[in-house]
């Protein structure tokens, strides 16, 4: 913001005024606060139960960053990413988060019931340093979904092709988030038809995903969301 001249001569003549004694009367100034950060075991523990996303769902795997926060240096550039590369994993302490978490569920009698069921999902939260650097990764990885219509990978039931059918913005709890719809197909798997949804969140310094893969487009619960967003809050003084 650029001062008319007169407004600041006003003012330099006020202090003049003021003469000895104006320094120490001023109050000091004070940087605020940086946001508050927690570990990746802290971030854990506030992660949802694998029979919250569904009854007879069991734990898979886990992994946390750890009992210290890391660096905000990044070793993976989103942007830079391909895209098999950044759909085929989850990232913790890689993009310039202090801490991250990551629980992964799964149905067990998944082939009794599908298409009608989820075979897997995943809770994630990454923590950064500043709202900013967490904002800038949400952006980034939309861009990435958005960019990603169609490539070939491979999974557990062997080569697949990905088809991002829509990428759509949405709220949730008042928070920016997006919903990636993605079909995908198997060259030696033929039950079809089969989905991956991702639910992504930025609150605060938190970017939050929760992703399934299913045989009827079901999309990752809002409700849930919101109750591992309001559970990641809890951890900090300020909430």
């Amino acid at each position: 913001m650029k001062f008319r001249l007169v407004t600041v001569v006003a003012a330099a003549a006020a202090l003049s005024l003021a003469a000895a004694g104006s320094a120490a009367a001023q109050p000091l100034r004070h940087k605020p606060a940086p946001p508050p950060q927690v570990t990746g075991v802290k971030l854990q523990s506030a992660m949802l139960p694998p029979a919250d996303f569904g009854a007879g769902y069991t734990f898979l795997e886990s992994y946390n960053s750890g009992r210290k926060l890391q660096s905000t240096r990044s070793k993976d550039h989103v942007p830079r990413m391909s895209c098999g590369t950044f759909e085929g994993g989850v990232f913790v302490s890689d993009f310039g988060d202090t801490a991250g978490a990551v629980v992964r569920y799964s149905n067990p009698n998944w082939r009794s019931a599908y298409p009608s069921t989820i075979l897997l999902g995943d809770e994630y939260v990454l923590q950064f340093a500043t709202t900013a650097s967490a904002t800038t990764f949400y952006n980034q990885a939309r861009a990435k979904y958005a960019a990603c219509v169609s490539f070939n990978t491979t999974s557990g039931f062997g080569p697949a092709t990905v088809n991002t059918a829509s990428v759509a913005k949405t709220t949730v709890a008042g928070h920016q988030a997006f919903l990636v719809t993605q079909g995908v197909t198997f060259a030696r798997f033929l039950q079809t038809p089969f989905y991956l949804l991702y639910l992504y969140v930025v609150a605060g310094t938190n970017v939050y995903d929760l992703s399934d893969a299913s045989g009827t487009n079901d999309e990752p619960s809002v409700k849930l969301m919101t109750t591992v967003i309001h559970r990641v809050q809890a951890l900090y003084p300020h909430h």
